[in-house]
This record gives structure tokens, sequence and C-alpha cells, in this order.
């Protein structure tokens, strides 16, 4: 997850460093380094072109993840998954995500899907299985509990359906039979599906018996024992990188920001040998960041109309900043009355230029919206009850008609 920044920037001079021309990255190196770290995998049978050359070069892209993040490169005759573990958990790291919109709309979702995923493990690749088959498992996990006839039933239904079209998507089953989508208004409906090879393979490599864990603070637990007892802080810094928006120093420990703070020249050459991305690195803040819009990743600002409300609410800001001066960690504390006006006062002032669904919006729907979208890219955070923080990485760009 990356910013977008169109600007005209360079951080590197044109003439390259001796250690570069020494130690050339091949493109076809870079291109597999890059595939891996913005797709959950690659399968064969969908881009054989991309598995081949992964495979081709297997030897040196492990060793890449090995020493820079102490990733796990998986590979196989059918799949090659790079398994992505975070420093800190985030809650948007669990959304399943098609085509840049989220899937699943409730907790059920999930817990559908997990035990999607236990009954497909007893099954054997290529074997065949109903919907119904599945209805039945859930209902044996759920000690008959769960509906699914009336209105909870259809809410239920469409969960399952939801959970089967992304497990579809994901390559995880085949439909061989009949359409899931009739299921949602026909309890009765069944379809014919098979299992791939790629089951096994969906959820990442624990060092532990996860059956034992109670809590989400086990696997909490686990993920904090697992970053900071095996893992160094180099490793940890270039996790942080990549796998969130912005990273923000005072969330460092003290031996990441000594390794920020010492090997600078390292990190910024790092990337000028191994990707297009550019590292800026400020006081309190450092980030990847992208000078062109590039297909299937996830970019922030994008061109959709949350995106685009974002950095007006952010320019609102930035204008007003002497009426909400930032604090001494360069953060906007705000109320919920505070928010709820700005943006009023940004829909007063740019809806002639917004859209026709947009300009239909409530103020409290679009404030809702602006929150949960900053959520997800680090701009915005709760502290406590009626108390928000707008984090200094919301101003690294603004917009304005």
């Amino acid at each position: 997850m990356y910013l977008s920044l169109r600007c005209n920037m360079s951080l590197y001079l044109e003439e390259e460093l001796e250690y570069d021309k020494k130690f050339k990255v091949k493109p076809v190196v870079k291109e597999c380094i890059d595939e891996l770290l913005n797709r959950f995998w690659v399968l064969r049978d969908v881009d054989e072109t991309l598995f081949y050359k992964i495979k081709d070069n297997e030897v040196e892209i492990k060793k890449y993840f090995r020493e820079n993040f102490l990733f796990r490169l998986i590979t196989n005759n059918d799949v090659i998954k790079l398994e992505k573990v975070p420093v800190v958990a985030r809650s948007w790291m669990g959304e399943k995500v098609v085509n840049g919109t989220s899937v699943f709309k409730r907790q059920m979702d999930f817990c559908f899907f997990f035990y999607l995923l236990a009954y497909l493990e007893s099954k054997n690749i290529d074997q065949q299985f109903t919907l119904q088959y599945i209805v039945e498992y859930l209902q044996v996990q759920e000690d008959g509990a769960l509906e699914w006839k009336g209105g909870s039933g259809y809410t239920n239904r469409l969960s399952l359906v939801r959970v089967l079209k992304y497990a579809v998507k994901m390559k995880l089953i085949i439909v061989d039979d009949q359409e899931i989508d009739d299921y949602s208004g026909n309890d009765d409906h069944d379809v014919l599906l098979r299992r791939t090879p790629y089951c096994s393979f969906f959820m990442r490599y624990f060092r532990e018996d996860v059956t034992s864990w109670n809590s989400l603070k086990d696997f909490m637990n686990y993920l904090e024992q697992e970053n900071f007892e095996m893992v160094d802080r180099k490793h940890r810094y270039y996790r942080r990188l990549f796998l969130e928006p912005i990273v923000y120093h005072n969330e460092l420990g003290f031996d990441e920001l000594e390794y920020v703070k010492n090997y600078y020249p390292a990190i910024e050459n790092h990337f000028y040998r191994y990707s297009d991305l550019s590292y800026e690195r400020y006081k309190t803040v450092s980030m990847l960041t992208n000078d062109v819009s590039a297909g299937g990743q996830n970019l922030f600002p994008s061109e959709n109309m949350t995106c685009k409300l974002i950095l007006q609410f952010a320019s609102y800001l930035y204008d007003s900043r002497f009426a909400y001066p930032l604090n001494k960690s360069n953060q906007i504390e705000l109320s919920f009355t505070e928010i709820t006006n700005l943006v009023s006062d940004i829909k007063q002032r740019n809806r002639l230029n917004w859209t026709k669904v947009a300009k239909k919006q409530s103020v409290d729907d679009l404030r809702e919206e602006i929150i949960a979208e900053m959520k997800k890219w680090a701009l915005f955070d709760v502290v406590e009850d009626e108390v928000y923080v707008i984090k200094e990485g919301l101003f690294r760009i603004i917009g304005d008609y």
C-alpha cells in the first residue's frame, strides 16, 4: 500500500553510485519483486509467464526477501506466495478486496469464510461437493444456531454467497454446475463446487498450534513476539514501509529509529536498485511514494470521489491551520462536532463540483465515509470518546478546485 504522488522529484543524482555499477539488479528480478509485493499470490494457471519468471530467478528473489524483510516465499508447481507479515496488525489488513472494493460486509462473512477454509482442508484436490453440504457443516460448527429461512436467514444466505463468490474469485473453489447467486433467493438451491490445489496455501504459516488460541489477543501476542524476538530492526522497518501507508517515527522503537538515522543512505540506495518507488524521509515520518499510477496497485489518492473529498478536507484544514494548530506530535485534535462542521463547510463550498451521488449524501454520511477511508491510510485515529486525531500524513498532499 503506497501513496501515489504526481510530482517532479528526484532523490538521486544522475551519476550512479559505484556500488550500483558493480551490483546491477536484473530488470526481471525487480519486476518479480514488485509483483510479489503487490499480489496475494501468483498462480501458474492464471499467469504462467510471471510464474516462470519468478521460478527462473527464485534463488535471488528468496535471498532478497529473506535479507530485507525475513519474509517466507512459498513456491511449488502450482502456486507462488510471499507471506507478508506486518509488524502491527491494522483493522484494514483483514479486508477482502476485489478490484478495489471490500467484499465482506459483516462479521459473519469472516466467520463463514474461515469455516469454509476448514471445510476445504477436509477435501482432496478436485473433489466435488455441494453448497448444501457447506450449509450443513456451518450448522454443526454453530451448534445449529444459524437460520437460513426468513429475514435473518436471508442475511445469512447473502453472507454465504459473498464468501463463496470471493472463494471463486481467489481460485479456492470452482463452480461446476448452477449459480451461486441463486442461493440468496432460495435456501433450497444447490450448487456443485470443486476444491482447487491452492486452498492449503491461503492461510499463512504459524510456528505454533493456533487451535490453542482463544481470542484475538492471543494472535496479537504471537505477532508481537514474532516481530521482536525473531525479526531484527531492519526487517521491521522495511515491513512497515512496504505494508503500511506511512511510517510515523513516534511509533517506532529506539533501535528502529537508530537504524533509520544511521542507515539512511543505504535505505535510499536500496530503493534506487530494487524499486521504482521513491523513498521519502522527514523528521517525523517516512513513506514510499509512486510518481506514476500503475494498474493493480492500491494507491492514495485514487480517482474515486472519497479520495477527492479527503484532499479537500486536508486543504480546508491546512488553510485553517491557525484555527486548528498542530500539537507537539504534529497532529490536530478535533471533536466530533468540529469534524462534522468541517465536512459541512466543505460541502457548502465545493458541492457544485461533486458527483451526483456525493451531492445527495448527508453530512453525517460524508463524515463517516471520509473518516473510514482516512483510517485505512493511517491519516486519522481515535484517541478516546469524542476526541479524534488528524495525523500529519494527511497534509503530504492536498487538493482543491
